[in-house]
């Protein structure tokens, strides 16, 4: 009985540790990735599914942070206005500017452009926290990224040479944004006495506007996105794709609790570096549901990965 107990207490101290929760943000960010691309697959609409997925994590975040926490978000609104701001606007810029400038950029680029080009967010992050945070830029944490974005390029693009795009700016845009956004709310979680939960309630909310402002667009002023090749297409979307999209939302959800966690209790270079495992996770639910096989290129690549992850893991990078 008092092994059981130990074990429970052991396990509940491991479940609070950067790597475990950073490992939990990983695997729900790929668990999303992998159901938006089986949505896609089944005709979805990216305007309505997004739309959708966020509408889906609200309501879930609303039924999980409301009970509990409803207060503390009245009061942060209440009683700290300029701090609930200064946060919409950080969560506004990572989930939503971020998130539409990225689909723009999918849909003006090639796959294998967008799937590399995606992991560019890194590097801006470890960039903004050593300016904003004073995070260390050091020379292991240069190579070590070096070492992961290697890997990432193959695993994502097989070794193949990109071909620069217009959209591809769109996506270094918006891994500029998403990096800032995270970076901004390191910052506040690490210097204000704010639930971790209710900054997370916040972030769909903040992401509104934005999906309001194409959704009213795509209504009124089609032939604006006719451009984007269906990144702007709404509102009918497919029975067969709508599971997916309320799935997807469900993972939207936990993919930022845990998002923001790691950001709480670990650096910003931490959470973005140790991530790198995302594509690597991605690979395994495609080895196993979709049947999609790796090239002996794709595996050096996540060798890579993995090996620049366990030296992030015992750098102390966690701590700064």
């Amino acid at each position: 009985m008092q092994a059981n107990t130990n074990a429970k207490i052991a396990f509940g101290a491991y479940t609070k540790t950067p790597f475990f929760i950073v490992m939990m943000f990983s695997g729900f960010w790929a668990l999303q990735i992998f159901v938006t691309k089986l949505g896609f697959n089944a005709g979805a609409q990216v305007l309505s599914f997004q739309t959708i997925s966020i509408l889906t994590a609200l309501v879930l975040l609303a039924f999980l942070t409301i009970p509990k926490f409803g207060p503390d978000f009245k009061n942060l609104f209440t009683q700290k206005p300029v701090l609930f701001w200064k946060l919409f606007f950080a969560n506004g810029i990572q989930s939503g500017l971020g998130t539409w400038l990225s689909i723009i950029g999918i849909s003006m680029t090639a796959a294998i452009n967008a799937g590399f080009l995606v992991k560019l967010a890194t590097v801006t992050t470890i960039l903004f926290a050593s300016l904003i945070l004073n995070e260390r830029l050091t020379a292991l944490k240069i190579l070590t990224v070096i070492a992961m974005l290697s890997g990432a390029y193959l695993l994502t693009t097989k070794g193949q040479v990109l071909l620069p795009q217009v959209g591809d700016l769109f996506i270094l845009s918006a891994c500029v944004c998403w990096s800032f956004g995270n970076v901004l709310v390191r910052k506040f979680l690490k210097t204000e006495t704010i639930k971790v939960e209710v900054v997370t309630f916040q972030k769909p909310i903040a992401g509104l506007p934005v999906i309001l402002l194409f959704i009213m667009i795509s209504a009124w002023h089609p032939e604006i996105l006719q451009a984007l090749q269906g990144s702007g297409s709404c509102c009918s979307p497919t029975l067969a794709s709508l599971p997916f999209a309320l799935l997807n939302g469900i993972c939207l959800a936990f993919t930022w609790t845990y998002l923001n966690r790691t950001l709480k209790v670990s650096s910003a270079s931490y959470m973005t570096m140790m991530s790198m495992v995302t594509p690597v996770f991605v690979s395994i639910l495609a080895m196993i549901f979709l049947g999609e096989t790796l090239v002996l290129v794709q595996v050096a690549g996540i060798v890579l990965i993995l090996s620049s992850g366990v030296v992030t893991y015992f750098s102390g990078i966690a701590r700064e």
